[in-house]
Formats: structure tokens, C-alpha cells, sequence
């Protein structure tokens, strides 16, 4: 291999020549470029030389900081091992175990990941370490989100932006992620207003630092907002702003849920064809990235499509297709079972019909989803009304209009 190519785009080839000549120390960073290029662990460069711990455990540090941007959770989790066999100091083992925690709540092991962060904030103190704590308060925030214990994920997501504006820390990054986050938490708990105050300000602060994934976010959160207070047409503009910009920083992930959350929207306005359109979209892209579950999400659209084209039976089968591959996935889960109650309503089963609508409600309430829980909870209710059962009608309908911080 030539030195220019070892240099590659990040270093020079002169560079390359004061190393070999040993005129210059690489960087732990430069080392980092090297040992992949070259195929080599970090051994083959350090040897026995008297900083070669401290360089190993930033090398692996900086190794599992890179892997949890791209995603690479069984990269995180080996890089994390490795810098643990150095004996971080406290702080150092903190930032160490968040990154070990990211691993484990992106693989479904929440209880794990409850641990390490618990752990990580007994190693920190705020008045020292505020932003680490405040990284912290994120996760263990967002981590409550994740199983539907909105209340404690404000309060620690709140928590984290009070430590960052007590203790004055300058990372505008970490406060518009804890800002969405926040937004998210909000909405689920009703709180409308103050969602859509937090999304913007998340939004202005993304924008203002030029983080377009971030930004994308705040305009998802406020689309999300809008879409629960009635406003459609607002919800579609800021959607197709978010869509823009996950496109160009090449967020799969979250295009995925733009365009499903596009596609239900203009299938509740009546435009059947857009929707379509739309959800076939993110089926044909959810495949492309081996997206099971977002394939399912968009075959839920095309399931209702089906419904009011008066094709119940076809509506049913995707539904229930959909629902065997959304099991983990409550919300989502919940969504195929009023499919598959309409679809059977509209096929005269009305015990299946009941069975799937109670359901649906049953997982809503468990995760205190109220949007979703107030529309599927006034669908079934419409649907009892009409067979002529009124008090169990009535029942679902004070369902849906009760605010969710007044259920037990």
C-alpha cells in the first residue's frame, strides 16, 4: 500500500512519512484511521510503550462513541469490554456504560439498560460531571419512552435540561436530542401545547447549529402535534420537510415512519390514491432495507384502502398478517387489531369484531397512548352504536373523551 493511499482523504502523504521516519507521535484519532486501514489491532502500534493503557482506553473509547453513531451495537458492546479491561476512572467508566446502555435498549434489553445507567449516574456528580449527567437523564428518559412510562420519561428528560441550563453546559446538540425526546413525551401525555412549545424549540436550535437529523426531528415532532390537534394540512407541510431532510442525511429508518405517517394522513383525508401511492412507497423501500415491521405498518394503509373499496376479506388477511409480525410492537400491534375489527364488523363476526377492538384498546391503555387510544376507542364505539348496543357504546365513548392523566 502507497502512503498516499494509507493517508487517504483524512491525513497527507507527508504525514504518512514523519511516522515512518518517527519524527511525529500520531494522534489516538490518527491511530484509529491507521489500524483499520491497515487491518491491524491498536497492539500493533502501541507495543509496550508506557502510555500504551491510556491510549488503548481512548482508542476503544472513540471506537464505541463512532460504532453508536453508525448503529453497530455489537461493535459498541466490544469496544465497551475492551476499554473496561483498562480500569476507566469514574468518569471515563460513565461515558463507557451509556454507550453500553445505547447497545442494550436498540437490542431490546431495557432492563440491562435501566442497569447500566443507573450505575453510570452513581459514578457522576452534576455540580462536576453536568454533561454527562445530562446524556445520561436523556437515555434513562428516552428509555422510559420506549416501554410507555411517559411521566417518568418527562421527568427525566426534564431533569436533564434543567442540569444543562443550572450548570450552564454549552452542547446544543445534546439539548435539541433532549428537546425532542421531551416533545415525544409531552404529546403522549396529552399535553399538546406544550409539545408542540418543546418541538419548536428543538427545531430552532437544530436549525440554528446546522444538525439537519435533528432538525428533521423537530419538524417530525410538530407534524405529529398538528396531526393530533386536527390541523392536517400543517401536519402534511411539516412531514414532507421532515421526509426532505431524512432523505439527505439518509436516515432510513426515520423516512420509513415519515411516509407511513404521510400515507395515513391523506388516507384520512380521503385521498385514497395518494395514500396508496405513499404506502406502497414505504412498503417497497421497508423491503429494501429488510424492514419487517415497517413493511407491515405500511401494509396496514393498503389493509384500510382495502376496507372502504369494500374488500373486507382482503383487508382482513393483510391485517392479520401484519399484526403476527407487529407482536412486539404495541402501538403498531394495536393499530392491525382495528383493522382486523372493522374489517370483521363489516363481515357480519361481530364476537371477533369485539375481541380485536378490546384489544386494541387493552394495549393502548397499557402504554398510555391517549391520541390513538380516544380515535380507536370512538371507532368502536360507533360500530357498537350501530348494532344497537348503546350502553357499551357509551361506555367507549367516555373512553375516548377522558384525558388520560384523569384514568386510574
Amino acid at each position: 500500500m502507497s502512503q498516499a493511499q494509507l493517508a487517504g482523504e483524512e491525513l497527507t502523504k507527508g504525514f504518512i512519512s514523519q511516522v515512518e521516519s518517527g519524527l511525529v507521535r500520531p494522534s489516538v484519532r490518527s491511530l484509529q484511521i491507521l489500524a483499520a486501514r491497515l487491518g491491524k489491532s491498536l497492539d500493533y502500534f502501541l507495543g509496550d510503550e508506557p502510555l500504551a493503557a491510556s491510549k488503548r482506553l481512548v482508542f476503544h473509547r472513540l471506537a464505541a462513541e463512532a460504532a453508536s453513531e453508525r448503529r453497530d451495537w455489537p461493535v459498541v458492546r466490544d469496544e465497551v469490554t475492551a476499554a473496561l479491561t483498562s480500569k476507566p476512572e469514574k468518569r471515563e467508566r460513565a461515558t463507557l456504560l451509556r454507550f453500553l446502555a445505547q447497545a442494550e435498549m436498540n437490542t431490546g434489553n431495557r432492563e440491562v439498560a435501566f442497569d447500566r445507567i443507573g450505575e453510570a449516574l452513581s459514578l457522576v456528580d452534576a455540580a462536576t460531571d453536568a454533561g454527562e449527567v445530562a446524556h445520561l437523564l436523556h437515555l434513562r428518559g428516552v428509555a422510559y419512552g420506549q416501554i410507555g412510562q411517559y411521566v417518568a420519561a418527562a421527568e427525566a428528560l426534564e431533569s436533564a435540561r434543567d442540569a444543562m441550563e443550572r450548570h450552564e453546559v454549552s452542547d446544543p446538540r445534546l439539548r435539541a436530542r433532549i428537546l425532542v425526546a421531551l416533545g415525544t413525551a409531552y404529546r403522549r401525555l396529552n399535553r399538546t401545547a406544550k409539545a408542540m412549545q418543546t418541538y419548536g424549540s428543538a427545531l430552532d436550535l437544530a436549525s440554528g447549529i446546522d444538525e439537519l437529523r435533528l432538525a428533521a426531528q423537530g419538524y417530525m415532532g410538530v407534524a405529529v402535534s398538528l396531526y393530533d390537534a386536527g390541523e392536517l394540512d400543517g401536519a402534511i407541510g411539516n412531514y414532507r420537510r421532515a421526509l426532505d431532510l431524512f432523505t439527505r442525511v439518509e436516515d432510513t429508518t426515520f423516512q420509513l415512519q415519515v411516509l407511513h405517517s404521510l400515507s395515513t394522513i391523506h388516507f384520512e383525508m380521503g385521498k385514497t390514491d395518494e395514500a396508496r401511492e405513499l404506502a406502497e412507497r414505504g412498503s417497497a423501500a421497508a423491503r429494501m432495507a429488510h424492514d419487517e415491521g415497517m413493511v407491515a405498518v405500511a401494509q396496514l394503509v393498503l389493509a384500510r384502502i382495502a376496507l372502504v373499496n369494500g374488500d373486507a376479506e382482503q383487508a382482513l388477511n393483510i391485517a392479520r398478517q401484519a399484526e403476527k409480525i407487529l407482536t412486539d410492537q404495541p402501538v403498531q400491534r394495536a393499530d392491525a387489531l382495528r383493522v382486523i375489527g372493522a374489517a370483521q364488523d363489516a363481515l357480519k363476526s361481530f364476537t371477533a369484531s369485539d375481541r380485536a377492538y378490546r384489544k386494541a384498546v387493552e394495549l393502548l391503555v397499557e402504554v398510555g397512548d391517549h391520541p390513538n387510544l380516544s380515535t380507536f376507542a370512538a371507532e368502536y364505539a360507533m360500530k357498537l352504536r350501530a348494532r344497537g348496543e348503546t350502553d357499551q357504546a357509551f361506555r367507549y365513548l367516555e373512553l375516548a373523551r377522558t384525558p388520560a392523566t384523569n384514568r386510574s
